[in-house]
């Protein structure tokens, strides 16, 4: 390329008329993993060495400028500097820093100086977003290159926030070598999981039952059971579990309850809640099952975590928040129902009161992030 000419191998990842930049990117391995004290330089070149020295020739060569009015001997990380005196005319001008190796030095040569100057040397003083906001005005200003300094921006941006994320991972209690791994939509699946329920009451339907898509605009219709609903008998099932309990002294009472409960209006018997991921004990595989079934005595459940929930700011040392244990049997699925139903309640609750939501099942930990630099993950 130019006087410059340079042999290239085959295996050096690019043709003879790429510039070196170009071969390099091909070359280098996938991006790193930066951190907040990696430093705003390397942030700048994504990892990779600094541009060889490449003269002005070398890049009027690749615009395909064959002019004889602008002296080629001069190098690329000078001419950065102050354009316009070594390259008069704009559109060249333009053309010329519009190259790839060309933005790279001026990231290198210009942006790094000015952040620098200003304090900025890594990621960590580089900050969030609304944070470090007069000197990020005083490079900006300095820089007088709108593009240029987007490119700076977006770049240190990124590499903040994948740095606070890894921090964030790290802080989960695993060991590095074991580093809690975010788990795409896992979050969003559960919060944003699909309601539907079963209606009783039909009699033009088999066994009385009928199907409905149980959500309108993000509001569950009819309510799931209040507090009061889910105290009283919910249906035939828990009417024939107290025939069992009182050795059937109370068939005739039941049977009128269980008439009453049969007959009437349309009554919801069960809602189905589904995660189009899964649920953590299906370890978010979609093609596992996908719902769970919603019964009253979990939302009793729900009920006295919420009303406990409620009671965090009355603790004191003499009288402490306590652990509520809900012990379940195999069976037909209800205590990982129950569970993954909490979840759900619990994702949706305020989140200034609870940020986070832990889930243990199977040897594994699923911590949803509510707020935070990881707000709506799952790790």
């Amino acid at each position: 390329m130019g006087r410059r000419s340079r042999r290239v191998r085959q295996d050096e990842g690019g043709g003879a008329g790429e510039p070196p930049l170009s071969r390099a990117r091909v070359e280098s391995a996938p991006g790193p993993r930066w951190t907040l004290s990696s430093d705003v330089a390397d942030v700048l070149l994504r990892g990779v060495p600094p541009p060889e020295e490449v003269l002005l020739s070398e890049c009027l060569e690749r615009v395909r400028h064959r002019g004889t009015d602008i002296d080629g001997n001069v190098r690329m990380d000078v001419v950065i500097q102050r354009p316009e005196r070594f390259i008069p005319d704009a559109d060249l001008r333009e053309m010329i820093l519009s190259l790839p190796e060309c933005q790279t030095y001026a990231l290198v040569y210009r942006a790094v100086p000015l952040l620098r100057g200003e304090g900025i040397t890594s990621v960590g003083q580089w900050g969030g977003a609304d944070e470090n906001t007069d000197a990020r005005r005083a490079v900006r200003d300095a820089l007088a290159d709108k593009r240029l300094w987007n490119t700076t921006r977006g770049l240190l941006d990124a590499a903040f926030n994948a740095a606070k994320d890894a921090e964030a991972r790290r802080k989960v209690g695993k060991p590095e070598s074991e580093a809690a791994v975010v788990i795409p939509g896992a979050f969003e699946s559960v919060v944003n999981a699909r309601w539907s329920y079963v209606e009783s009451g039909h009699v033009d339907m088999p066994l009385g039952l009928k199907i409905f898509d149980g959500t309108v605009d993000g509001v569950v219709v009819p309510p799931v059971w209040s507090f009061v609903e889910v105290k009283e008998i919910s249906g035939v099932d828990e009417l024939e579990l107290r025939d069992l309990e009182d050795d059937g002294e109370r068939d005739m009472a039941a049977e009128h309850d269980r008439k009453i409960v049969a007959g009437g209006r349309p009554r919801v018997e069960i809602f189905v809640l589904t995660s189009a991921m899964g649920w953590p004990y299906t370890k978010f595989i979609p093609t596992n099952v996908r719902y769970v079934f919603v019964r009253r005595e979990m939302v009793r459940v729900w009920h006295v975590v919420e009303q406990r929930i409620q009671m965090w700011p009355n603790c004191t040392p003499r009288c402490p928040n306590k652990p509520h244990i809900l012990l379940g049997t195999p069976g037909i699925g209800k205590s990982l129902g129950c569970g993954s139903y909490l979840l759900h309640r619990l994702l949706h609750y305020d989140a200034a009161k609870v940020p986070a939501v832990a889930y243990f099942v199977g040897g594994s930990a699923y911590i949803f992030h509510k707020t935070g630099a990881m707000a709506g993950q799952a790790v």
